[in-house]
Protein backbone atom coordinates (compact mmCIF):
# COMPACT_ATOMS: atom_id res chain seq x y z
CA UNK A 1 0.00 0.00 0.00
CA UNK A 2 1.50 3.35 -1.06
CA UNK A 3 1.48 6.48 1.12
CA UNK A 4 -1.61 8.15 -0.42
CA UNK A 5 -3.63 4.96 -0.04
CA UNK A 6 -2.47 4.56 3.57
CA UNK A 7 -3.51 8.15 4.26
CA UNK A 8 -6.96 7.57 2.80
CA UNK A 9 -7.40 4.38 4.84
CA UNK A 10 -6.40 6.19 8.03
CA UNK A 11 -8.84 9.01 7.26
CA UNK A 12 -11.70 6.57 6.69
CA UNK A 13 -10.92 4.72 9.93
CA UNK A 14 -10.88 7.98 11.88
CA UNK A 15 -14.22 9.00 10.40
CA UNK A 16 -15.71 5.60 11.30
CA UNK A 17 -14.31 5.80 14.82
CA UNK A 18 -15.61 9.34 15.21
CA UNK A 19 -19.08 8.30 14.12
CA UNK A 20 -19.11 5.46 16.66
CA UNK A 21 -18.04 7.78 19.46
CA UNK A 22 -20.73 10.29 18.48
CA UNK A 23 -23.29 7.51 18.54
CA UNK A 24 -22.05 6.49 22.01
CA UNK A 25 -22.47 10.09 23.22
CA UNK A 26 -25.97 10.24 21.76
CA UNK A 27 -26.88 6.92 23.40
CA UNK A 28 -25.69 8.24 26.77
CA UNK A 29 -27.84 11.35 26.38
CA UNK A 30 -30.78 9.12 25.48
CA UNK A 31 -30.19 6.94 28.55
CA UNK A 32 -30.06 10.04 30.73
CA UNK A 33 -33.35 11.37 29.33
CA UNK A 34 -34.97 7.96 29.73
CA UNK A 35 -33.82 7.81 33.36
CA UNK A 36 -35.22 11.30 34.02
CA UNK A 37 -38.52 10.32 32.39
CA UNK A 38 -38.93 7.56 35.00
CA UNK A 39 -39.37 10.28 37.61
CA UNK A 40 -42.47 11.70 35.93
CA UNK A 41 -45.73 11.26 37.80
CA UNK A 42 -49.06 12.21 36.19
CA UNK A 43 -50.27 13.88 39.39
CA UNK A 44 -47.12 15.74 40.46
CA UNK A 45 -45.03 15.99 37.29
CA UNK A 46 -41.27 15.99 37.90
CA UNK A 47 -41.54 17.46 41.40
CA UNK A 48 -40.06 14.32 42.98
CA UNK A 49 -36.73 15.59 41.60
CA UNK A 50 -36.84 18.36 44.22
CA UNK A 51 -36.69 16.03 47.25
CA UNK A 52 -39.32 17.73 49.42
CA UNK A 53 -39.65 15.83 52.70
CA UNK A 54 -42.70 15.57 54.90
CA UNK A 55 -40.73 16.98 57.83
CA UNK A 56 -41.25 20.49 56.40
CA UNK A 57 -44.85 20.08 55.21
CA UNK A 58 -46.29 22.29 57.92
CA UNK A 59 -43.67 24.98 57.30
CA UNK A 60 -44.12 25.27 53.53
CA UNK A 61 -45.08 28.61 52.03
CA UNK A 62 -48.72 28.75 50.93
CA UNK A 63 -47.79 28.87 47.23
CA UNK A 64 -46.04 25.50 47.44
CA UNK A 65 -48.71 23.97 49.64
CA UNK A 66 -51.35 24.78 47.01
CA UNK A 67 -49.42 23.15 44.16
CA UNK A 68 -49.51 19.34 43.75
CA UNK A 69 -46.00 18.06 44.44
CA UNK A 70 -44.33 14.85 45.52
CA UNK A 71 -43.52 14.52 49.21
CA UNK A 72 -40.93 12.05 50.50
CA UNK A 73 -42.28 10.41 53.63
CA UNK A 74 -40.30 10.12 56.85
CA UNK A 75 -37.71 12.42 55.32
CA UNK A 76 -36.35 15.91 56.00
CA UNK A 77 -35.88 16.31 52.24
CA UNK A 78 -32.89 18.08 50.72
CA UNK A 79 -31.70 21.57 49.86
CA UNK A 80 -33.83 21.90 46.71
CA UNK A 81 -36.91 22.02 48.97
CA UNK A 82 -35.70 25.40 50.26
CA UNK A 83 -34.64 26.89 46.93
CA UNK A 84 -37.90 26.06 45.15
CA UNK A 85 -39.79 28.07 47.78
CA UNK A 86 -37.51 31.05 47.17
CA UNK A 87 -38.44 30.79 43.48
CA UNK A 88 -42.01 31.87 44.22
CA UNK A 89 -40.82 35.22 45.61
CA UNK A 90 -37.90 36.67 43.59
CA UNK A 91 -37.70 39.75 45.84
CA UNK A 92 -38.09 37.70 49.07
CA UNK A 93 -41.07 39.84 50.05
CA UNK A 94 -43.24 37.10 51.60
CA UNK A 95 -43.06 37.01 55.43
CA UNK A 96 -43.79 33.25 55.33
CA UNK A 97 -40.22 32.67 54.14
CA UNK A 98 -38.73 33.35 57.57
CA UNK A 99 -40.50 30.30 58.99
CA UNK A 100 -40.45 28.16 55.86
CA UNK A 101 -36.71 28.31 55.09
CA UNK A 102 -33.99 27.05 57.40
CA UNK A 103 -31.31 29.75 57.73
CA UNK A 104 -32.98 32.04 55.21
CA UNK A 105 -30.14 34.62 54.90
CA UNK A 106 -27.74 31.81 53.92
CA UNK A 107 -30.09 30.09 51.45
CA UNK A 108 -31.16 33.39 49.87
CA UNK A 109 -27.60 34.13 48.75
CA UNK A 110 -28.01 31.54 46.00
CA UNK A 111 -30.91 33.14 44.19
CA UNK A 112 -29.89 32.95 40.55
CA UNK A 113 -31.50 29.61 39.78
CA UNK A 114 -34.59 30.44 41.83
CA UNK A 115 -34.95 33.56 39.68
CA UNK A 116 -34.44 31.43 36.58
CA UNK A 117 -37.24 29.05 37.60
CA UNK A 118 -39.53 32.03 38.29
CA UNK A 119 -38.86 33.38 34.79
CA UNK A 120 -39.26 30.01 33.08
CA UNK A 121 -42.47 29.43 35.04
CA UNK A 122 -43.80 32.89 34.08
CA UNK A 123 -44.53 33.53 37.74
CA UNK A 124 -47.15 30.74 37.90
CA UNK A 125 -46.61 28.54 41.00
CA UNK A 126 -47.39 25.21 39.30
CA UNK A 127 -45.09 26.03 36.40
CA UNK A 128 -42.35 27.31 38.71
CA UNK A 129 -42.22 23.96 40.53
CA UNK A 130 -41.83 22.05 37.27
CA UNK A 131 -39.31 24.54 35.89
CA UNK A 132 -37.22 24.30 39.03
CA UNK A 133 -37.34 20.49 38.92
CA UNK A 134 -36.15 20.43 35.30
CA UNK A 135 -33.57 23.22 35.52
CA UNK A 136 -30.78 20.75 36.32
CA UNK A 137 -31.88 18.53 33.43
CA UNK A 138 -31.57 21.49 31.04
CA UNK A 139 -28.18 22.39 32.53
CA UNK A 140 -27.01 18.76 32.15
CA UNK A 141 -27.91 18.73 28.45
CA UNK A 142 -26.25 22.11 27.88
CA UNK A 143 -23.10 21.01 29.70
CA UNK A 144 -23.00 17.79 27.67
CA UNK A 145 -22.79 19.97 24.56
CA UNK A 146 -20.32 22.50 25.99
CA UNK A 147 -17.88 19.77 27.08
CA UNK A 148 -17.55 18.59 23.49
CA UNK A 149 -15.37 21.68 23.06
CA UNK A 150 -12.68 19.97 25.15
CA UNK A 151 -13.67 16.36 24.50
CA UNK A 152 -14.65 16.18 20.81
CA UNK A 153 -16.27 12.83 19.99
CA UNK A 154 -13.39 11.57 17.92
CA UNK A 155 -11.66 9.13 20.30
CA UNK A 156 -12.78 6.70 22.96
CA UNK A 157 -10.51 8.42 25.49
CA UNK A 158 -12.37 11.69 24.94
CA UNK A 159 -15.63 9.81 25.32
CA UNK A 160 -14.48 8.28 28.61
CA UNK A 161 -13.57 11.66 30.09
CA UNK A 162 -16.80 13.26 28.85
CA UNK A 163 -18.82 10.35 30.25
CA UNK A 164 -16.97 10.45 33.57
CA UNK A 165 -18.02 14.07 34.09
CA UNK A 166 -21.57 13.80 32.80
CA UNK A 167 -22.29 10.68 34.85
CA UNK A 168 -20.21 11.62 37.88
CA UNK A 169 -22.03 11.13 41.14
CA UNK A 170 -21.90 14.84 41.96
CA UNK A 171 -23.52 16.02 38.74
CA UNK A 172 -26.23 13.36 38.80
CA UNK A 173 -26.87 14.05 42.49
CA UNK A 174 -27.50 17.67 41.56
CA UNK A 175 -30.03 16.54 38.93
CA UNK A 176 -31.76 14.10 41.28
CA UNK A 177 -32.20 16.68 44.03
CA UNK A 178 -32.57 19.92 42.01
CA UNK A 179 -29.46 21.46 43.54
CA UNK A 180 -27.45 24.50 42.48
CA UNK A 181 -24.21 22.63 41.75
CA UNK A 182 -24.98 21.41 38.22
CA UNK A 183 -26.19 24.75 36.79
CA UNK A 184 -23.30 26.53 38.54
CA UNK A 185 -20.82 24.14 36.88
CA UNK A 186 -22.36 24.96 33.49
CA UNK A 187 -21.83 28.69 34.03
CA UNK A 188 -18.29 28.06 35.28
CA UNK A 189 -17.49 26.03 32.15
CA UNK A 190 -18.97 28.72 29.89
CA UNK A 191 -16.94 31.35 31.70
CA UNK A 192 -13.66 29.49 31.35
CA UNK A 193 -14.41 28.71 27.70
CA UNK A 194 -14.91 32.43 27.03
CA UNK A 195 -11.66 33.25 28.82
CA UNK A 196 -9.80 30.69 26.71
CA UNK A 197 -11.19 32.40 23.60
CA UNK A 198 -9.84 35.75 24.78
CA UNK A 199 -13.27 37.10 25.78
CA UNK A 200 -12.28 38.02 29.28
CA UNK A 201 -15.27 40.30 29.95
CA UNK A 202 -17.79 37.68 28.88
CA UNK A 203 -16.01 35.07 30.99
CA UNK A 204 -16.06 37.37 34.04
CA UNK A 205 -19.83 37.90 33.60
CA UNK A 206 -20.42 34.14 33.45
CA UNK A 207 -18.37 33.61 36.61
CA UNK A 208 -20.23 36.43 38.37
CA UNK A 209 -23.52 34.72 37.52
CA UNK A 210 -22.13 31.41 38.75
CA UNK A 211 -21.31 33.15 42.04
CA UNK A 212 -24.93 34.30 42.36
CA UNK A 213 -25.92 30.64 41.96
CA UNK A 214 -23.32 29.24 44.34
CA UNK A 215 -20.77 31.43 46.04
CA UNK A 216 -17.90 28.90 45.96
CA UNK A 217 -17.99 29.13 42.14
CA UNK A 218 -16.13 32.42 42.55
CA UNK A 219 -12.99 30.41 43.29
CA UNK A 220 -12.78 29.96 39.52
CA UNK A 221 -11.69 33.60 39.12
CA UNK A 222 -8.15 32.27 39.52
CA UNK A 223 -8.65 31.04 35.95
CA UNK A 224 -8.64 34.61 34.65
CA UNK A 225 -5.46 35.58 32.76
CA UNK A 226 -2.68 36.64 35.07
CA UNK A 227 1.02 37.08 34.58
CA UNK A 228 4.09 36.01 36.46
CA UNK A 229 2.66 34.43 39.62
CA UNK A 230 5.90 35.21 41.45
CA UNK A 231 5.19 38.96 41.22
CA UNK A 232 2.89 40.78 43.62
CA UNK A 233 1.39 42.80 40.73
CA UNK A 234 -0.19 39.62 39.36
CA UNK A 235 -1.84 38.89 42.69
CA UNK A 236 -2.99 42.49 43.05
CA UNK A 237 -4.55 42.41 39.58
CA UNK A 238 -6.27 39.10 40.39
CA UNK A 239 -7.62 40.52 43.67
CA UNK A 240 -9.12 43.55 41.89
CA UNK A 241 -10.70 41.34 39.22
CA UNK A 242 -12.06 38.93 41.82
CA UNK A 243 -13.64 41.85 43.68
CA UNK A 244 -15.35 43.06 40.51
CA UNK A 245 -16.62 39.57 39.68
CA UNK A 246 -17.94 39.17 43.23
CA UNK A 247 -19.69 42.57 43.31
CA UNK A 248 -23.11 41.26 42.14
CA UNK A 249 -23.06 38.66 44.90
CA UNK A 250 -21.96 41.20 47.51
CA UNK A 251 -24.72 43.59 46.42
CA UNK A 252 -27.36 40.88 46.68
CA UNK A 253 -26.01 39.73 50.04
CA UNK A 254 -26.34 43.31 51.24
CA UNK A 255 -29.99 43.32 50.16
CA UNK A 256 -30.61 40.01 51.95
CA UNK A 257 -28.87 41.18 55.11
CA UNK A 258 -30.90 44.39 55.13
CA UNK A 259 -34.10 42.34 54.91
CA UNK A 260 -33.36 39.50 57.32
CA UNK A 261 -30.22 40.40 59.26
CA UNK A 262 -27.06 38.28 59.38
CA UNK A 263 -27.16 34.53 58.84
CA UNK A 264 -27.02 32.41 61.98
CA UNK A 265 -24.71 30.05 60.10
CA UNK A 266 -23.03 31.60 57.10
CA UNK A 267 -21.78 28.25 55.88
CA UNK A 268 -18.65 28.22 58.00
CA UNK A 269 -19.88 25.02 59.62
CA UNK A 270 -18.95 23.28 56.36
CA UNK A 271 -15.25 23.95 57.00
CA UNK A 272 -12.82 22.67 59.59
CA UNK A 273 -9.10 22.08 60.20
CA UNK A 274 -7.07 20.85 57.20
CA UNK A 275 -7.79 17.20 56.28
CA UNK A 276 -9.89 16.59 59.42
CA UNK A 277 -13.06 16.00 57.39
CA UNK A 278 -11.31 13.85 54.78
CA UNK A 279 -9.66 11.72 57.45
CA UNK A 280 -13.02 11.23 59.15
CA UNK A 281 -14.53 10.22 55.80
CA UNK A 282 -11.83 7.62 55.22
CA UNK A 283 -12.38 6.19 58.69
CA UNK A 284 -16.15 6.00 58.28
CA UNK A 285 -15.86 4.48 54.80
CA UNK A 286 -13.44 1.73 55.75
CA UNK A 287 -15.32 1.03 58.96
CA UNK A 288 -18.56 0.51 57.02
CA UNK A 289 -17.21 -2.13 54.61
CA UNK A 290 -18.00 -5.15 56.84
CA UNK A 291 -21.66 -4.05 56.97
CA UNK A 292 -23.88 -6.72 55.43
CA UNK A 293 -26.76 -4.42 54.42
CA UNK A 294 -26.43 -2.56 51.12
CA UNK A 295 -22.83 -3.55 50.51
CA UNK A 296 -22.90 -2.01 47.04
CA UNK A 297 -23.54 1.43 48.52
CA UNK A 298 -20.64 1.11 50.95
CA UNK A 299 -18.21 -0.15 48.31
CA UNK A 300 -19.16 2.58 45.86
CA UNK A 301 -18.66 5.11 48.65
CA UNK A 302 -15.13 3.76 48.97
CA UNK A 303 -14.76 4.43 45.25
CA UNK A 304 -15.95 8.01 45.77
CA UNK A 305 -13.43 8.57 48.55
CA UNK A 306 -10.60 7.11 46.48
CA UNK A 307 -11.57 9.21 43.44
CA UNK A 308 -11.65 12.54 45.27
CA UNK A 309 -8.37 11.74 47.02
CA UNK A 310 -6.72 10.92 43.68
CA UNK A 311 -8.00 14.17 42.18
CA UNK A 312 -6.64 16.12 45.14
CA UNK A 313 -3.23 14.46 44.90
CA UNK A 314 -3.05 15.16 41.17
CA UNK A 315 -3.27 18.91 41.78
CA UNK A 316 -1.11 18.81 44.90
CA UNK A 317 1.76 16.87 43.30
CA UNK A 318 1.68 18.18 39.73
CA UNK A 319 2.37 21.90 40.00
CA UNK A 320 1.25 23.85 36.89
CA UNK A 321 0.29 27.41 37.99
CA UNK A 322 0.62 28.78 34.45
CA UNK A 323 -2.29 26.61 33.24
CA UNK A 324 -5.78 28.08 33.58
CA UNK A 325 -7.58 24.87 34.47
CA UNK A 326 -4.84 23.80 36.88
CA UNK A 327 -5.39 26.98 38.89
CA UNK A 328 -9.15 26.31 38.97
CA UNK A 329 -8.72 22.68 40.00
CA UNK A 330 -6.09 23.59 42.60
CA UNK A 331 -8.38 26.23 44.13
CA UNK A 332 -11.09 23.61 44.71
CA UNK A 333 -8.51 21.06 45.86
CA UNK A 334 -7.43 23.62 48.46
CA UNK A 335 -11.06 24.02 49.53
CA UNK A 336 -11.34 20.22 49.78
CA UNK A 337 -8.66 20.23 52.47
CA UNK A 338 -10.95 22.22 54.77
CA UNK A 339 -14.31 20.55 54.09
CA UNK A 340 -16.01 19.43 57.31
CA UNK A 341 -18.28 16.56 58.32
CA UNK A 342 -21.57 17.97 56.90
CA UNK A 343 -20.06 17.76 53.40
CA UNK A 344 -18.48 14.31 53.80
CA UNK A 345 -21.08 12.50 55.92
CA UNK A 346 -23.56 9.91 54.67
CA UNK A 347 -23.07 7.52 51.81
CA UNK A 348 -21.77 8.51 49.30
CA UNK A 349 -21.90 12.12 50.64
CA UNK A 350 -22.19 15.61 49.20
CA UNK A 351 -18.48 16.22 48.52
CA UNK A 352 -18.79 14.92 44.96
CA UNK A 353 -21.11 17.78 44.00
CA UNK A 354 -19.27 20.42 46.01
CA UNK A 355 -16.03 19.54 44.18
CA UNK A 356 -17.47 19.22 40.66
CA UNK A 357 -15.15 21.94 39.24
CA UNK A 358 -12.15 19.95 40.50
CA UNK A 359 -13.51 16.85 38.76
CA UNK A 360 -13.90 18.77 35.49
CA UNK A 361 -10.38 20.24 35.73
CA UNK A 362 -8.94 16.81 36.57
CA UNK A 363 -10.39 15.23 33.43
CA UNK A 364 -9.16 18.12 31.31
CA UNK A 365 -5.60 18.00 32.61
CA UNK A 366 -4.63 14.37 33.21
CA UNK A 367 -2.18 13.60 30.39
CA UNK A 368 -3.19 11.20 27.65
CA UNK A 369 -1.63 7.79 27.19
CA UNK A 370 -1.34 4.44 28.93
CA UNK A 371 0.98 5.74 31.64
CA UNK A 372 -1.89 7.79 33.07
CA UNK A 373 -4.66 5.25 32.49
CA UNK A 374 -4.75 4.07 36.11
CA UNK A 375 -4.90 7.68 37.35
CA UNK A 376 -7.78 8.72 35.09
CA UNK A 377 -9.76 5.61 36.01
CA UNK A 378 -9.13 5.91 39.76
CA UNK A 379 -10.03 9.60 39.71
CA UNK A 380 -13.42 8.86 38.15
CA UNK A 381 -14.68 6.05 40.37
CA UNK A 382 -17.56 8.26 41.51
CA UNK A 383 -19.52 7.07 38.45
CA UNK A 384 -20.15 3.75 40.20
CA UNK A 385 -22.09 5.54 42.94
CA UNK A 386 -24.34 7.27 40.41
CA UNK A 387 -26.76 4.34 40.29
CA UNK A 388 -28.31 5.67 43.51
CA UNK A 389 -29.28 8.91 41.80
CA UNK A 390 -31.31 7.21 39.07
CA UNK A 391 -33.67 5.32 41.36
CA UNK A 392 -37.06 7.09 41.14
CA UNK A 393 -39.27 6.94 44.23
CA UNK A 394 -42.02 4.29 44.17
CA UNK A 395 -45.25 5.40 42.56
CA UNK A 396 -48.22 6.00 44.84
CA UNK A 397 -50.46 2.99 45.29
CA UNK A 398 -53.56 4.77 43.99
CA UNK A 399 -54.54 6.74 40.92
CA UNK A 400 -57.48 9.06 40.25
CA UNK A 401 -59.55 8.26 37.18
CA UNK A 402 -62.49 9.97 35.50
CA UNK A 403 -63.26 12.97 33.27
CA UNK A 404 -60.35 15.38 33.21
CA UNK A 405 -62.48 18.31 34.35
CA UNK A 406 -63.53 16.29 37.39
CA UNK A 407 -60.19 14.72 38.33
CA UNK A 408 -58.63 18.20 38.27
CA UNK A 409 -60.80 19.10 41.26
CA UNK A 410 -59.97 16.00 43.33
CA UNK A 411 -56.91 15.17 45.42
CA UNK A 412 -56.20 12.07 47.47
CA UNK A 413 -53.43 11.85 50.03
CA UNK A 414 -52.39 9.43 52.78
CA UNK A 415 -53.34 10.87 56.16
CA UNK A 416 -51.85 8.48 58.69
CA UNK A 417 -51.27 4.83 59.49
CA UNK A 418 -49.49 3.93 56.24
CA UNK A 419 -45.93 2.86 55.65
CA UNK A 420 -44.10 4.25 52.64
CA UNK A 421 -45.11 3.40 49.08
CA UNK A 422 -43.53 0.37 47.44
CA UNK A 423 -43.61 -1.00 43.93
CA UNK A 424 -42.50 -3.72 41.58
CA UNK A 425 -43.03 -3.12 37.87
CA UNK A 426 -46.76 -2.36 37.43
CA UNK A 427 -47.79 -3.23 41.00
CA UNK A 428 -47.77 -0.46 43.63
CA UNK A 429 -48.81 -0.83 47.26
CA UNK A 430 -48.63 0.40 50.83
CA UNK A 431 -48.67 -1.60 54.03
CA UNK A 432 -50.87 -0.50 56.90
CA UNK A 433 -50.23 -0.94 60.60
CA UNK A 434 -53.93 -1.69 61.08
CA UNK A 435 -55.70 1.69 60.98
CA UNK A 436 -54.98 3.87 57.96
CA UNK A 437 -56.63 6.87 56.35
CA UNK A 438 -56.83 8.47 52.91
CA UNK A 439 -58.03 12.07 52.72
CA UNK A 440 -60.16 12.78 49.64
CA UNK A 441 -60.66 16.47 48.84
CA UNK A 442 -63.44 17.57 46.50
CA UNK A 443 -62.75 21.13 45.36
CA UNK A 444 -65.63 21.23 42.86
CA UNK A 445 -68.88 23.07 43.46
CA UNK A 446 -71.05 19.93 43.65
CA UNK A 447 -71.07 16.37 45.01
CA UNK A 448 -69.12 13.64 43.27
CA UNK A 449 -69.85 9.94 42.86
CA UNK A 450 -66.76 8.05 43.99
CA UNK A 451 -65.95 4.41 43.27
CA UNK A 452 -62.96 2.72 44.91
CA UNK A 453 -61.65 -0.52 43.47
CA UNK A 454 -58.46 -2.37 44.13
CA UNK A 455 -56.88 -5.33 45.85
CA UNK A 456 -55.85 -6.13 49.40
CA UNK A 457 -54.04 -8.92 51.18
CA UNK A 458 -52.55 -9.73 54.57
CA UNK A 459 -49.91 -12.01 56.02
CA UNK A 460 -52.61 -14.05 57.75
CA UNK A 461 -56.39 -14.19 57.88
CA UNK A 462 -58.12 -11.05 59.13
CA UNK A 463 -61.12 -8.84 58.35
CA UNK A 464 -60.76 -5.50 56.60
CA UNK A 465 -63.39 -2.79 56.98
CA UNK A 466 -63.51 0.37 54.89
CA UNK A 467 -65.32 3.50 56.08
CA UNK A 468 -66.29 6.74 54.33
CA UNK A 469 -66.16 9.10 57.29
CA UNK A 470 -68.15 7.10 59.88
CA UNK A 471 -70.20 4.97 57.46
CA UNK A 472 -68.87 1.49 56.70
CA UNK A 473 -68.95 0.97 52.92
CA UNK A 474 -67.16 -2.39 52.58
CA UNK A 475 -66.13 -5.36 54.70
CA UNK A 476 -64.38 -8.57 53.73
CA UNK A 477 -61.96 -11.30 54.75
CA UNK A 478 -58.28 -11.02 53.81
CA UNK A 479 -55.66 -13.71 53.38
CA UNK A 480 -52.18 -13.96 51.82
CA UNK A 481 -53.88 -14.39 48.44
CA UNK A 482 -55.23 -11.13 46.95
CA UNK A 483 -58.83 -10.07 47.60
CA UNK A 484 -60.52 -7.72 45.16
CA UNK A 485 -62.86 -5.05 46.48
CA UNK A 486 -65.10 -2.35 45.05
CA UNK A 487 -67.24 0.20 46.82
CA UNK A 488 -68.94 3.51 46.18
CA UNK A 489 -70.14 6.62 48.00
CA UNK A 490 -70.95 10.27 47.39
CA UNK A 491 -68.41 12.96 48.28
CA UNK A 492 -69.86 16.45 48.80
CA UNK A 493 -67.59 19.49 48.35
CA UNK A 494 -64.88 19.48 51.01
CA UNK A 495 -63.02 16.58 52.58
CA UNK A 496 -63.97 12.97 53.24
CA UNK A 497 -61.83 10.54 55.19
CA UNK A 498 -61.58 7.00 53.80
CA UNK A 499 -60.56 4.75 56.68
CA UNK A 500 -59.14 1.24 56.32
CA UNK A 501 -59.30 -0.78 59.53
CA UNK A 502 -58.39 -4.29 60.68
CA UNK A 503 -58.90 -5.01 64.38
CA UNK A 504 -56.49 -7.95 64.61
CA UNK A 505 -53.04 -7.09 65.95
CA UNK A 506 -50.35 -6.56 63.29
CA UNK A 507 -47.38 -8.89 62.88
CA UNK A 508 -43.62 -8.43 62.58
CA UNK A 509 -41.65 -10.36 59.97
CA UNK A 510 -37.99 -11.18 60.55
CA UNK A 511 -35.81 -8.11 61.11
CA UNK A 512 -38.34 -5.76 59.50
CA UNK A 513 -39.17 -3.21 62.24
CA UNK A 514 -42.61 -2.47 60.77
CA UNK A 515 -45.83 -3.82 62.26
CA UNK A 516 -47.74 -5.13 59.24
CA UNK A 517 -51.47 -5.68 59.16
CA UNK A 518 -52.62 -5.53 55.53
CA UNK A 519 -51.62 -4.01 52.20
CA UNK A 520 -53.68 -2.16 49.60
CA UNK A 521 -52.41 -2.06 46.05
CA UNK A 522 -53.28 -0.68 42.63
CA UNK A 523 -56.18 1.26 44.11
CA UNK A 524 -58.31 3.15 41.58
CA UNK A 525 -60.31 6.17 42.71
CA UNK A 526 -62.93 6.75 40.00
CA UNK A 527 -64.77 10.08 40.24
CA UNK A 528 -67.56 11.69 38.26
CA UNK A 529 -70.32 14.22 38.99
CA UNK A 530 -73.09 12.69 41.09
CA UNK A 531 -76.46 12.00 39.47
CA UNK A 532 -78.19 15.25 38.56
CA UNK A 533 -74.88 17.19 38.52
CA UNK A 534 -73.02 18.51 35.49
Amino acid sequence: MNAPEAGKTRSVLLRLLGSKVRVACAVCVGIFLWAVAQFYDPATGFSNLIAIGDAITERQVTALRQVPHYIYEDSPGYDGAWYVQLAFYPTLDNPELTKAIDNLPYRARRMLFSWTAWLLGLGQPAWIVQAFALLNVIAWLALAWVLLRWFPPTTWENFFRWFAIMFSHGLCMSVHNSLVDGPALLLLALGLAAIEDGRRGRGAVALALAGLGKETSLLAVVGLPGGDWREWRTWWRLARTALLVALPLFAWMGYVRGKFGPAEDGGLGNFTWPFAGLAEKWGATIGSLPVTEDRLLHWTTLGVTVALTVQFLFFALRWRPDETWWRVGAAFALMMMFLATPVWEDFPGAATRVLLPMTLAFNLLVPRGRRWLAVIIAGNLTVFATYKEFEPPPREFFQILGPRATTATVTVEPAGGWYGPEGLEAVHWRWSSGESVLRLSNRSSGPLAVVLRGRANALDRRTLRIFADEAMVWSGALAPTPTEFQLGFVAPPGERLIRFSAAKAPTVVGTDPRKLSFSIYNLEVVVKPAAGQR
